[in-house]
């Protein structure tokens, strides 16, 4: 019973104690409506990664387009399906390449040939250089080793 009187005390007690609240003040985060200055090369590069480059949506277009009234050819259900197949057996060979390169069983050095591009890669101290070859351009990357 006096466990039970206590409680509500302390409940009325609570109740009863004023209650203190600050100001909600909202910054901008854009510098154009008096954010940070700081923030704007940040803005601009969200900005840069989600424009989509006019040779991009051509491409889109023609992916998605349902009739020809615009000049654009329309790929078939068929060569929708094929181009999306070769995606994910591209998807799938990158994640075993990377594997090979970085996965638990790593190997110091390695050549990969598909469809005639090489990709050939090196353990050199804590970096790995990635070679890739197309027959016609040869791409060099070097990635950190470390996890």
């Amino acid at each position: 019973m006096k466990t039970r009187i206590l409680a509500v005390g302390a409940a009325i007690l609570l109740l009863a104690a004023p209650s203190q609240a600050g100001n909600l003040v909202y910054q901008a985060a854009n510098p154009a409506f008096g954010g940070n200055p700081l923030n704007g090369s940040w803005l601009q590069s969200e900005a840069q990664a989600q424009n989509i480059p006019q040779a991009a949506q051509q491409r889109q277009q023609q992916l998605f387009s349902t009739g020809t009234s615009r000049g654009i050819s329309t790929l078939t259900p068929g060569q929708i399906f094929a181009q999306q197949l070769q995606s994910q057996l591209y998807s799938s060979l990158a994640n075993q390449i990377t594997q090979a390169i970085f996965g638990e069983n790593a190997r110091p050095n390695g050549t990969f040939v598909f469809q005639g591009t090489t990709i050939e890669f090196l353990r050199v101290g804590s970096d790995v250089q990635v070679t890739i070859n197309d027959g016609q351009t040869k791409t060099q990357v070097v990635v950190p080793a470390t996890p």
